[in-house]
């Protein structure tokens, strides 16, 4: 008998008897479907442990309430966005505690069971419910993606239970983009031979990885399991003798061409570690290889013969830079896939944040073209945006730059963190927003995730940057030059990662490398001042508890 305090996440499968009623042999495949391709990747990706199975429901055990809730999000994300899992369709409804648990043989109870267990019961099919408990535990980018829904009493529980809810209903929109006709990759399960449960729990958790970072590429369309219609196809097998591990993966085109195959060896002694340098390598190569392949066939066509997905997606591939060529790209292509489909909300919000994000940067002769266009763009934007997270975003933070209302953006950033909270972009675009209205360690706790998660994408750089100006901000002037240095190793023409060298190097005494990095940073904007970014940036206060502006003066930087 073992004794813990541990998260527990209760799942069930809404409405089972009924589907087995309807169609027992279709039911069965889309349960097994489930298991091996969402849930149990999802649970072996958060290090969480299935300690009871019933079938149609489970108990999983996590150390930490934030991989609970976030794998909780993801299977409920997956579920209602995966196509491939639709005959019939499977909803969850999932409970959320942290409590004490008791492990006894096959069986487990305690308090943290017993609640989470009620919580689901009150779950609706598609919704996650988690008790106080669980939420006090989640850091300011998984708080928003939960409603209070108030004090509840559960049955069998003596006391009320603050409860709160988030997932996707069967009714609810899915705010995220999904109607756009992206690059489509499907990810099959690694596959092992191996009997041990250890080499088996790998081999999940490596599948739950892969689908975590390849679904946060805000470019991409990535589904679990089989393939329908055109898509890369990607398939790995974990093979393993005595303590050594070999991946073996292959990337297909959609045309069914060999993009790229590798072999990635390691050992059960390092598995953990092992995991996270090989699914990195892994995403990296992948990405990697749908970038050049998207990016050959659309340089083959001419502005003319793109349609606007194709325009749109053209512009998110040049910002991997953020240099005036760059931009000056998103934005032609932006406003081209416009122009081709005024309604389109992915390209309004991509034309959008590469305008404001010009403009922030200095890069005027960019954006001075465009500026006629944008109140246009805006008001195309304002009845789309409530059904599309992005677009109320990027609108909330372009409303900000003229009214500087931080009140009226951090709701339409919290609103965009409980629709996505797990969205790269989002994330990115939050982070930057938190810091711009001077809530410096939600900035940073929004990009360090968003780091995580889309450090392979074409925004990375954008992230990279942002993490370095939050955490300047918050005065960790080390890490803060850690992560403008690695950025200036992607782009050395990248001013802002410059300015920030300099303020942090400033605040830490060192006059000689504050000097050389302003150097720099003149040498790329040679009218900067004081008064300039003062102008061009969007802080809801430009002078109070301003460490970036402060350094820049220490640095030398004119007034």
């Amino acid at each position: 008998m073992q004794r813990s305090l541990a998260a527990v996440l209760v799942a069930d499968v809404a409405g089972y008897s009924e589907l087995m009623g309807d169609n027992a042999e279709a039911t069965l495949n889309a349960l097994k479907r489930l298991r091996s391709e969402i849930f149990r990747p999802a649970v072996a990706s958060r290090h969480g442990r299935v300690v009871k199975s019933m079938g149609d429901g489970w108990i999983v055990l996590f150390s930490a309430a934030a991989d609970a809730a976030t794998c909780a999000l993801q299977i409920q994300d997956l579920l209602a966005t995966d196509p491939t899992h639709d005959d019939p369709k499977m909803r969850l409804r999932l409970g959320l505690h942290v409590g004490d648990v008791i492990e006894d043989e096959e069986d487990v109870f305690g308090d943290g069971v017993n609640v989470a267990a009620r919580l689901e019961e009150i779950a609706r099919p598609g919704t996650i419910a988690i008790s106080d408990a669980v939420f006090g535990s989640l850091d300011g980018t998984l708080r928003p993606s939960f409603d209070d829904a108030g004090e509840r009493m559960l049955k069998n529980i003596s006391k009320p239970v603050r409860v709160w809810t988030g997932g996707q209903a069967p009714e609810a929109s899915f705010a995220v983009q999904t109607s756009v006709d992206r690059p489509h990759v499907a990810i099959l399960p690694v596959q092992t031979s191996d009997p041990r449960t250890d080499v088996i729990e790998l081999a999940d958790a490596m599948t739950g990885d892969v689908l975590t970072y390849l679904g946060a590429t805000h470019w991409l369309s990535v589904t679990s399991g089989a393939v329908r219609g055109q898509a890369y196809t990607l398939t790995s097998r974990l093979r393993a003798s005595g303590t050594r591990l070999r991946l073996e993966v292959r990337l297909v085109g959609p045309t069914g061409t060999e993009l790229w195959a590798t072999k990635i060896d390691g050992d059960m002694d390092d598995a953990f570690d092992w995991q996270d340098t090989s699914t990195e390598t892994l995403v990296s190569h992948v990405l990697a290889a749908v970038f050049d392949a998207e990016r050959r066939v659309l340089d083959k066509l001419t502005l003319e013969e793109m349609n606007s997905n194709q325009c749109e997606l053209r512009g998110q591939l040049a910002l991997d830079r953020l240099d005036p060529n760059a931009f000056d790209e998103a934005l032609a292509y932006s406003s081209a896939a416009i122009e081709k489909d005024p309604q389109s909300p992915e390209a309004l919000a991509l034309a959008l944040v590469s305008y404001l994000s010009a403009a922030v940067m200095g890069y005027h002769a960019v954006t001075e073209p465009y500026a006629r266009s944008v109140p246009k763009w805006c008001a195309a934007a304002i009845p789309l945006a409530p059904d599309h997270t992005h677009l109320h975003l990027v609108l909330g933070v372009t409303a900000y730059a003229e009214a500087r209302d931080p009140v009226t953006l951090r709701k339409i950033i919290e609103k965009a963190l409980r629709q996505a909270s797990s969205d790269y972009l989002t994330l990115t675009l939050s982070g930057w927003a938190y810091v711009w209205i001077g809530d410096q360690g939600a900035g940073a706790e929004c990009l360090s995730k968003a780091w995580t998660l889309g450090r392979q994408s074409p925004w990375a750089l954008a992230i990279k940057g942002g993490l370095a100006f939050a955490l300047l901000q918050t005065g960790d002037d080390a890490a803060a030059i850690a992560h403008a240095r690695e950025g200036l190793e992607t782009s050395a023409d990248y001013a802002t990662l410059h300015r920030i060298l300099a303020a942090a190097h400033a605040h830490l005494g060192d006059m000689s490398a504050a000097s050389e990095a302003l150097a720099a940073a003149l040498a790329a904007d040679p009218q900067d001042s004081i008064r300039v970014i003062r102008a061009r940036n969007l802080f809801a206060d430009h002078d109070y508890d301003n460490r970036y502006l402060d350094g820049l003066r220490l640095a030398g930087m004119p007034e």
